[in-house]
């Protein structure tokens, strides 16, 4: 399974359990510094490395680490930190099932606009090539 065929699906998945609850809520898989609409998550697949011991004599390999990166925008009057926090976490509840591991998930300064609150996390995992995913040792 192409990788990035797999990351479309783990994104839909993301996607539609946030628009579940935030139906406003803007998606994009690229970063970004100042969204067009609030709230707004940006996941990211940030990094994607071959297992260099997991490679066999067909010369393919097998696993891939992987890296997404997510950051969560809100720009409400109040309770920014928190609506960005409850998506953040409905991020977690998605993500975690599938076997990826929450390497972080702190505030990020927005420089472009002090008035919009940003939590950035970083997610990691194994996949293999069928597409299965296992938690990263």
């Amino acid at each position: 399974m192409n990788l990035f065929v797999r990351f479309r699906e783990i994104y839909t998945m993301v996607a539609n359990a946030v628009l579940a609850r935030y139906p406003t809520c803007r998606f994009t898989n690229s970063f970004t510094y100042a969204p067009s609409q609030f709230p707004c998550v940006a996941l990211v697949l940030s990094d994607d490395g071959t297992r260099y011991d997991t490679r066999d004599s067909s010369k393919q390999d097998k696993f891939r680490d992987i890296t997404v990166t997510v950051d969560v925008f809100s720009n409400k009057a109040d309770g920014k930190k928190t609506e960005a926090e409850d998506i953040m976490q409905i991020v977690f509840d998605t993500l975690f099932p599938l076997n990826f591991h929450q390497v972080s998930c702190r505030p990020a300064s927005n420089m472009n606009n002090a008035s919009i609150y940003r939590l950035t996390a970083t997610f990691v995992a194994t996949i293999d090539s069928n597409g299965t995913i296992y938690t990263r040792r």
